[in-house]
């Protein structure tokens, strides 16, 4: 092919020439033109295309390269292949727009679309237009040239009694007016409107009207509809008509309306959320648009005699006037379909509530309100007035009242339920809604959540005092919060001075005490948490013993009363402890409070007789045994039940926790360093066992704080919470008393063998005994001394964890229970403990604990080179999270300087005192800010018991066995004391 001849000398262009292919259908073609001196067509060079505009000298523009794109996809064939869809055989364009081709509405508006937009960038960018050109004659006699301004339609009706007469003028840029058929119209273009037609050598639009639109128009001036179609005609042309043009029209009801006459409200419920929202209308006579709806004009019309047609223009400033007071009132809108809301996210009723409440100022506004409907009743636009007073009876506090709602009178607990459940409407005898008030909900809603209704009043219990004062009440006949006793003193029978917290601590168990109200006294380990128990119960007696005469238990043959009983009025007051603690209270008590009897009721030759058991003023006693013997124990009509270490009955749906849950008591306290080991539960049964009721149950419980706390951190939840437990729980940490505590305080405690480990020791001391019992003392040799430290040593290492001795034993430790549970307590709640043995074996028991749950720890032994050994004492005293450091007593007994630590454990304290001491002041040492709490572990009934016993006497009794002196001297009558 050759290449096209160039024009250089010429000016070139491109020009669209439209030409009729069928009857309504007008292709484009593209053609470059040479241009004269004056810059019009001269003569046609060939087809254009964007590859050949560089030959021509033509710029490339966006514009004209979007032109020449859609005269590409014109071509016949392109349409045809367009329009193919798949089909094996090809169609022809032709045979697509035949009259009776089921494809001609399709292909008609694929054509039409992209002609009408070739034909507006030809206007706008003034690229040259023809029609029918022939390319061998000169362009100009084929020009024709697009109006810019478009040509507005008059369309009139006249209704008469033979039908209706349609006529349609059109009025030219220039004013005047044209009937259709003498410009002789070709329709280039149908759709989208305006459409593009030929008139002469113009090509005009008429505004808001489609190119067929004139077609009834071509031959004749006016269309005649028949009376039976009339309405069928207003109703499927004339309103669309009328939504594009104004009209004339005579015989039949005809306005149009541009100015609104007021707006209308009313509250409706939201499709998805479930709350209201305010809808406005605005009011065009009686016609209304929603706010937020986007048409700017309506059609209104009757297809039925009397006709009637009604044609709306929206006036935007004229609305935004009579919207400004609404805004003024402090709606916003809210969603895209611009419904009004006094707050972006509204409760259920909220906005209901606003519209009631504004109600009388809208209407004076000229606003008209209706009341939304619910169920067959709309709400009352009255206000509540609520009366209520709580006064305290028994175990229960009432609370009644009366509210006044539109005039009914309501008894207050009737509404209840209604503020228990959140629900905001309440029937009238009007019938009629009254929208309990929001503000109520808040005040009354979170302490009724906890009420019972009973005969027809509202009942609290006793332990939910603290919420009758959000409430705005004070119950008569309750002694109020911070209230102690105007006669308080200590007891005369207490053998102690209590540091100042103790005696707030004992002040506080006492208040409860008369308020017939339980407690937990949650101080940090160490701080006295026994004392002050010790000392309430003492409180405790002093007030039985008062008693002139007290009731007796109903008599009973087997159970019934002893005879002294009335004459020893017993306090009988149970405390449940583990068992490694029942020695340690024994002592305590005996120590603190030498007046009170005590009894353990532990062991299988424990008394199943209630009468004896009745009989005294504590008994000491195991979660077990009190699990297993629940039946006995609340056949002795107790005082008081204490829980020690109570974080024990955490799990609410254990044995033991059901067992003393149920147990019957007048008092109740527990003691626990650590309330919430794990999850809000833990709190929900230690409230449940002081307080019943106090949480409600635990599926409320769960929905009402754990799940909004736990799993959407609900600071108004976590307030409400708090509000409701802290009456009943005292919690003092060691910081915060420090400057009331000694710098050191040193504690023996008792630990108790489990049943494996005291029968293992029970073997070896049996076998200790006979081996070293029959053999000479006064050898003079090294064979007997060898031999009883080696027995001595064995029975040391079973009486701490008999897995030290023998390294197949699978069963547990008394001691390692204790002390593994102890420095958990301490890790959580953020101290350091030091933790000595002598035994490398033994520290390796707890640090492996400590590695099974994850938690990082120090460890010095004589393995640890030096250089290792400061960089571990770096990490204890720098780093946070170690928060356990092991030693044994040969490595860091001395020369350490660890006062980061604030306990420190002896876990098994055989050595000389002296060198205890120098472990203990690793931590109680210059230099040290705060406190220094030392716990010595014994296991109770073994040969560390006996030891330290002899200790008091004979000091150098452990260094002789353990350090092997060869000035060790021990008789037979002391070795058999040790193996007895």
């Amino acid at each position: 092919m050759r290449p096209p001849k160039a024009y250089p000398a010429l000016q070139s262009a491109v020009l669209f020439n439209f030409f009729a292919f069928r009857t309504g259908v007008w292709l484009p073609k593209a053609y470059f033109v040479g241009l004269d001196a004056n810059g019009r067509p001269r003569v046609v060079h060939q087809t254009a295309t964007p590859e050949l505009l560089a030959t021509y000298s033509v710029a490339p523009d966006p514009p004209l390269l979007r032109a020449l794109h859609l005269t590409a996809e014109l071509r016949e064939r392109a349409i045809a292949e367009h329009h193919r869809r798949g089909s094996k055989s090809r169609p022809t364009l032709a045979g697509l727009v035949a009259p009776q081709a089921r494809e001609r509405p399709d292909v008609l508006r694929y054509i039409h679309a992209r002609t009408a937009e070739l034909l507006e960038i030809c206007r706008c960018h003034g690229y040259g237009i023809t029609v029918n050109l022939d390319t061998r004659a000169a362009p100009p006699a084929y020009m024709v040239h697009p109006d810019d301004t478009l040509w507005m339609p008059r369309l009139s009706f006249r209704l008469t009694d033979d039908g209706l007469e349609y006529r349609l003028r059109l009025l030219a840029p220039n004013g005047t007016v044209h009937l259709v058929r003498h410009l002789d119209p070709r329709i280039i273009t149908n759709r989208p409107a305006p459409g593009w037609v030929l008139s002469g050598r113009r090509l005009l639009r008429i505004a808001g009207m489609h190119g067929n639109g004139l077609r009834p128009f071509l031959t004749r001036d006016a269309v005649h509809i028949p009376s039976k179609e009339v309405g069928k005609y207003i109703r499927e042309f004339m309103t669309r008509a009328a939504r594009r043009h104004s009209l004339e029209v005579e015989g039949m009801a005809y306005e149009e309306l541009d100015r609104p006459r007021g707006l209308h409200m009313t509250a409706v419920p939201h499709p998805f959320d479930g709350y209201y929202l305010l809808h406005v209308g605005i009011y065009y006579s009686d016609y209304c648009f929603p706010l937020g709806d986007p048409e700017s004009l309506a059609v209104d019309f009757r297809d039925r005699p009397p006709f009637r047609l009604r044609r709306i223009l929206r006036d935007p400033c004229a609305e935004a006037e009579l919207l400004r007071p609404l805004y003024e009132l402090g709606l916003e809108e809210v969603g895209e379909g611009r419904a009004l809301s006094c707050r972006p996210e509204p409760g259920e009723y909220e906005n209901v509530d606003w519209l009631l409440q504004h109600r009388k100022s809208l209407l004076e506004r000229g606003v008209e309100v209706t009341l939304p409907e619910v169920e067959g009743r709309t709400f009352s636009p009255g206000r509540g007035q609520l009366e209520i007073s709580a006064t305290a009876g028994g175990d229960w506090l009432d609370v009644r009242g009366e509210v006044m709602a539109d005039g009914h009178a309501i008894p207050f607990v009737k509404l209840v339920k209604n503020l228990q459940r959140g629900e905001r409407k309440y029937p009238l005898p009007d019938g009629t809604w009254f929208l309990i008030p929001e503000d109520w909900f808040a005040r009354y809603g979170p302490g009724l959540s906890f009420a019972r209704l009973e005969s027809g009043s509202v009942k609290l219990k006793r332990s939910h005092a603290p919420l009758l004062s959000a409430m705005g009440l004070e119950p008569d006949a309750l002694p109020a919060a911070g209230e102690t006793p105007d006669d308080f003193v200590l007891p005369t029978g207490l053998r102690a001075v209590l540091r100042p917290y103790q005696l707030e601590g004992v002040r506080w168990l006492v208040r409860h005490y008369h308020q017939r109200l339980g407690a937990c006294l949650a101080d940090d380990m160490g701080l006295g948490k026994t004392l002050q128990t010790i000392a309430t119960l003492l409180y405790a007696k002093e007030r039985v013993e008062a008693v002139d005469s007290a009731p007796a238990p109903a008599p009973d043959l087997f159970s019934g009363p002893a005879d002294d009983e009335e004459f020893l009025r017993p306090l009988r007051a149970l405390v449940v402890l583990p068992a490694s603690l029942v020695y340690n209270w024994s002592n305590e008590l005996e120590k603190f409070a030498p007046s009170l009897t005590v009894l353990a009721h532990v062991g299988t030759k424990r008394s199943r007789d209630p009468r004896i058991l009745r009989r005294y003023d504590v008994l000491l006693t195991t979660y077990q045994t009190a699990q297993r013997d629940a039946s006995l124990l609340g056949e002795l009509d107790l005082e008081y039940i204490i829980l020690d270490e109570s974080q024990q009955i955490k799990n609410r749906k254990s044995k033991v926790f059901r067992a003393l849950n149920g147990l019957p008591a007048r008092h109740r306290i527990s003691l626990s360093g650590t309330p919430i080991e794990n999850s809000l539960s833990d709190l929900w049964s230690q409230m449940q066992f002081i307080n019943p009721g106090l949480l409600r149950s635990f599926a409320f419980f769960r929905r009402s704080f754990i799940q909004p706390i736990e799993q959407h951190d609900d600071e108004a939840k976590k307030e409400q919470l708090r509000e409701l437990v802290a009456p009943y729980l005292l919690r003092r940490t060691k910081d915060e008393v420090a400057p009331e505590l000694p710098e050191l305080e040193t504690q023996v405690f008792y630990c108790e063998m489990t049943p494996a480990q005291a029968a293992a020791y029970e073997r070896e001391r049996s076998a200790a005994r006979n081996a070293l019992l029959g053999l000479p003392t006064d050898t003079g040799g090294g064979d007997y001394k060898l031999r009883v430290i080696q027995a001595l040593t064995r029975l040391r290492q079973i009486a701490n964890h008999p897995r030290i001795a023998d390294a197949d034993y699978g069963k547990g430790s008394g001691k390692f229970t204790e002390v593994a549970g102890q420095m958990d307590t301490i890790r959580r709640a953020g101290h350091k403990v030091l933790v000595f043995s002598s035994m490398v074996r033994h520290l390796h028991l707890y640090r492996a604990q400590l590695e099974a749950d994850g938690q990082p720890y120090a460890w010095i032994t004589g393995d640890v080179p030096t250089d290792k050994r400061a960089r571990e004492v770096q990490r204890f005293q720098e780093d946070p999270a170690v928060r356990t450091f092991f030693i044994s007593l040969r490595a860091g007994g001395t020369g350490l300087n660890l006062t980061a630590a604030d306990y420190v454990f002896l876990l098994d304290p055989w050595w000389n005192p002296t060198v205890e001491d120098q472990a203990i002041a690793r931590a109680h040492r210059i230099g040290r800010q705060g406190n220094v709490f030392a716990r010595k572990f014994l296991t109770q009934g073994t040969l560390e018991e006996k030891i330290f016993r002899l200790q008091q006497r004979k000091k150098r009794l452990a260094t002789e066995i353990i350090g092997g002196s060869e000035g060790l001297q021990l008789d037979p009558g002391e070795i058999d004391y040790l193996l007895g």
